[in-house]
């Protein structure tokens, strides 16, 4: 059986999944905070996040930020979805080395980001369905 709080956190991440597969619409980019100078790097904990400076975000205003989890990109469109927002996204940064401060690790590869962002997908959609089957 499947915890409550795995069901909650399930519907949550399916209901971003389904945004970002979607991709944004106008009005969303329109109010969107605007990263520049990102990468994408994997948490010691594996969860996907983006790092980089930002213009314009709700809370942080203009400085250098890591994301929330990301569920969604699209670097040649120019956004991202993190579970908290919608992102424009501006020049990427090439990281100069495998790992960086505190255990985050760069994921420069488009395909292997890609692939890590499908795989917690399928993931979340099994425990979707495990969780409808109790």
């Amino acid at each position: 059986m499947l915890p409550e709080h795995l069901r909650d956190l399930a519907a949550v991440h399916l209901s971003v999944i389904a945004r970002a597969a979607a991709g944004p619409t106008p009005t969303d980019l329109s109010t969107a905070p605007y990263l520049d100078h990102w990468m994408a790097m994997r948490e010691f904990t594996d969860r996907i996040v983006l790092f980089g400076d930002v213009t314009g975000h709700p809370l942080l205003h203009n400085t250098g930020i890591v994301t929330s989890q990301l569920f969604g990109i699209d670097a040649h469109a120019g956004w991202a979805r993190t579970l908290s927002r919608w992102y424009r996204l501006g020049r990427p940064l090439i990281p100069d080395s495998s790992v960086c401060p505190f255990g985050f690790r760069p994921l420069a590869n488009f395909n292997v980001l890609a692939a890590a962002l499908a795989a917690h997908a399928d993931e979340i959609r099994r425990l979707a369905a495990e969780a409808r089957d109790q």
